[in-house]
């Protein structure tokens, strides 16, 4: 099927169409939120244009980098994507590759968090090309992101350097409609960048990225358009001698920008600027329509510039106040087998440590089986560290780590080679679910499949950690919640009666969004309310949102829109295994 004249795309789509269109031989990517749909939209634009580029799930964002750099030094157009905290993973070879000769073009897709939404961070992908001397463009929009991607590789190829494109989660998944009679080329993709409203020298703006569409909106409201001298910033690096001369020429100068202060330390004199310096811009979170409102109205007032009277249309907010909501906080799915291996861990050991990671199985910091996080994969190296430690100290600690199958094959490989060398005395759960799930199911080296979606040599996590020298390893189902217990607890023993460390434990069940809702539960719908007692365990230590507690009736409730029939939450309440050789209680016993 043909392109169409419109499509309606998101930011991530719109970048990868600007990329086909300018011509990239590969694409490389690791995925997280928000970049991870460009590379799987990329190999949508390679087929409807027919173009022939390599495209890859690449195993961490180090390796997306690197297959990248060595086809740029080959004369090729080649691009790599990730969330902005994934460039810390591809730091050796991006600090590095910023001096590296290439004869092609590398763009460098770095989508940022600012918030954050879904990041540990909220850090600056603009601050860390400036300060690397890496040349950096902001998108605004959709349909810019996609000239931004054309023009960033020509600029790549004509320079022979790497480049950043930083997109933010407004841009990459805002909505725009896209015309696509006229291709993102060289000659098209042009900067729009500038001087957009010129309000005289008393009061300036300058701003960037998404932060621009919403300093415009803004202005208009407040009917401050004439009185407002409005520059707008594409490329943040290498600065732009118009934008200095810009800054130069006004009295009170105002810089917005997500999220760090780049172009305010660029532009550098602070007797003039309001900004994160001065306290008038926040020095963290989005800035959204209403925080920019109120930054622009305190501006305006301490220079003494009239604005219209401005008075929020509130309808939508008054009419959710009527309405009562349950709280959910941020919990795993009806059915994840993530909740059950959490639930085993804790039952198992519940005075241990627990070292988490990340991914989906954060989450099971709700469960009391996450006790610290710190970066994909360190969950293994926390607990080597923390078995060091109890162990100078003559202590015995329970050391129970989870990880999960992508962030296994991600960053855990040298921590678990580390720990099996030095003889670390831990478990390690490998939380299995046979896919990348909280970005998107995007397939993982153990499930054999390309990103195109051909299938490949699977490599199964059992070979590599017996490869690695683990001489523990056991493989079991997480919903068979007893087998679990006692799976781990063997673990244990063997580590205390003398047997070489870490032990392995992979809990392996596909995610219950990846099969069909139901597949290998019991089919019929669950009853908990029957000999329901009230004691709330299920609610307290599993926390499954396929039921709720009904506080009048101090019952529990099914929510037979969410559950999916597992039947897992049967092992947790004690009046459903009394007497069926199944107790909950049996497992409870402390270290």
């Amino acid at each position: 099927m043909g392109i169409s004249e419109v499509e309606v795309m998101i930011g991530n789509q719109a970048i990868a169409l600007g990329l086909v269109e300018a011509g990239i031989d590969l694409a490389a990517a690791y995925p997280g939120t928000p970049s991870s749909e460009i590379l799987p939209a990329v190999t949508e634009f390679k087929k409807r244009l027919k173009r022939d580029i390599h495209i890859e799930w690449s195993v961490n964002e180090r390796v997306a980098m690197e297959v990248a750099f060595g086809a740029a030094m080959a004369g090729k157009k080649a691009v790599c994507m990730m969330k902005q905290v994934g460039l810390n993973v591809a730091f050796p070879p991006f600090i590095k590759g910023r001096e590296a000769a290439i004869r092609g073009g590398l763009l460098i897709v770095s989508c940022d968090d600012p918030g954050p939404q879904s990041s540990q961070t909220e850090q600056d992908s603009r601050l860390i090309g400036t300060l690397f001397g890496v040349p950096v463009f902001d998108a605004p929009s959709p349909v810019e992101a996609r000239l931004l991607a054309s023009h960033a590789m020509s600029y790549s190829v004509m320079h022979k350097i790497p480049v950043i494109l930083r997109s933010t989660h407004r841009v990459s998944h805002a909505r725009e409609a896209i015309c696509l009679d006229n291709p993102a080329t060289e000659k098209t993709a042009r900067l729009d960048d500038g001087l957009k409203t010129s309000g005289g020298s008393r009061f300036g703006i300058v701003a960037s990225g998404m932060t621009y569409n919403v300093i415009a909106d803004v202005l208009s409201d407040l009917g401050m358009e004439e009185a407002v001298s409005l520059y707008k910033v594409v490329r943040i690096f290498p600065f732009s001698n118009d934008l200095f001369e810009f800054a130069r020429s006004i009295e009170n100068l105002l810089v917005v920008e997500e999220t760090d202060e780049v172009l305010e330390a660029l532009i550098g004199d602070r007797t003039r600027v309001f900004g994160r310096k001065s306290g008038h811009v926040p020095r963290q979170g989005e800035l959204t329509y209403d925080v920019m409102r109120g930054i622009v109205q305190k501006v305006a007032g301490e220079l003494g510039i009239p604005i219209t009277a401005f008075s929020a249309d509130t309808t939508i907010e008054a009419a959710i106040s009527t309405v009562s909501f349950p709280q959910r906080p941020p919990r795993l799915c009806a059915g994840c087998p993530h909740r059950a291996s959490f639930y085993a861990m804790r039952q198992a050991f519940p005075k241990a440590v627990f070292p988490g990671d990340i991914g989906c199985y954060t989450l099971g910091i709700s469960q009391g089986a996450v006790d610290t996080c710190l970066d994909m994969g360190s969950s293994v190296g926390l607990a080597a560290g923390f078995f060091n430690t109890f162990d100078q100290d003559g202590a015995s600690v329970s050391i129970l780590a989870s990880i999960g199958d992508s962030t296994f094959f991600h960053a855990a490989l040298p921590l678990l080679y580390d720990a099996v060398r030095k003889g670390g005395r831990f478990i390690i759960i490998i939380m299995d679910n046979g896919t990348t799930a909280m970005t998107g199911m995007q397939p993982t080296p153990q499930s054999g499949m390309r990103a195109e979606g051909a299938g490949d040599h699977p490599i199964p996590i059992e070979h590599v950690v017996k490869g690695l020298g683990a001489e523990f390893l056991k493989i079991i189902d997480p919903y068979d919640i007893p087998g679990m217990i006692r799976t781990i607890r063997e673990a244990e023993t063997h580590l205390k009666q003398g047997g070489k460390g870490p032990a392995v434990v992979i809990a392996r069940r596909p995610c219950l969004l990846f099969v069909k809702a139901g597949k290998g539960g019991l089919g019929k719908p669950v009853d908990l309310t029957t000999d329901c007692t009230g004691c709330r365990r299920c609610v307290d230590l599993f926390g499954c949102p396929g039921f709720r507690f009904d506080e009048s009736e101090q019952k529990v409730r099914l929510d037979e829109a969410l559950c999916v029939s597992c039947g897992v939450c049967l092992f947790v309440c004690p009046q459903k295994t009394k007497g069926k050789g199944r107790r909950a209680g049996e497992f409870e016993k402390t270290q």
